[in-house]
């Protein structure tokens, strides 16, 4: 499939999510709820399966044969160096699956290719809301920050039960991320005020 075929089913899949917020934030209790949904809806329409091409033994001279590896292109809680990416679409021809030389320690690595990258913020957590300006930013910048880092299309997806910032705080959070980043900032119709 191509990139910009898997990067519109993508956002395809994060307009529907978005949307479901919008109308229904009360049936997501905090981010890992958001995450989950995100995950089956792209499993729906990408469960693309095949085995890893490339494999790399370490620690040793003489590596022995690694066995047949699949795995499917959409991944939540990638783990890599600069940290866990919340969600990922991974281009499956530009990744090798790496082991020591006693088969442990079993990793992905990440060549440059056509992966899509994906963060997810809530502003409601599991144990109570973020209600501090600041700290909602903070914990943005920092995904940010991570992001940035990267060369390939990224999205960072930012849901506000709160309804703590406009545009203006929006725009200038917009302003501190790279090029190949999409940010989505998504406002709940209500907010966590319960009373009519």
């Amino acid at each position: 499939m191509e990139i910009k075929d898997t990067v519109t089913i993508v956002k395809d899949c994060i307009e529907k999510l978005s949307d479901d917020f919008r109308n229904n934030p009360n049936i997501y209790f905090c981010e890992s709820d958001l995450q989950s949904s995100l995950f089956s809806l792209l499993l729906e329409k990408l469960d693309t399966r095949c085995s890893i091409k490339q494999t790399f033994v370490w620690g040793t001279f003489k590596p022995q044969k690694v066995q047949k590896i699949i795995t499917r292109s959409v991944h939540s809680e990638l783990l890599l160096p600069e940290g866990r990416i919340d969600l990922a679409v991974l281009d499956l021809e530009k990744i090798v699956f790496a082991v020591n030389s006693r088969g442990h320690n079993p990793g992905i690595r990440i060549e440059e290719g056509n992966h899509i990258f994906i963060e997810i913020k809530a502003s409601r957590t599991s144990r109570s809301s973020i209600t501090s300006k600041k700290q909602w930013q903070k914990l943005i910048l920092a995904d940010i920050e991570k992001l940035n880092k990267y060369k390939h299309q990224c999205l960072m997806l930012c849901f506000d039960f709160e309804n703590l910032f406009g545009e203006m705080e929006i725009s200038s959070i917009r302003d501190k991320t790279n090029k190949n980043i999409e940010l989505y900032y998504v406002n709940t119709c209500y907010g966590d005020n319960y009373f009519c």
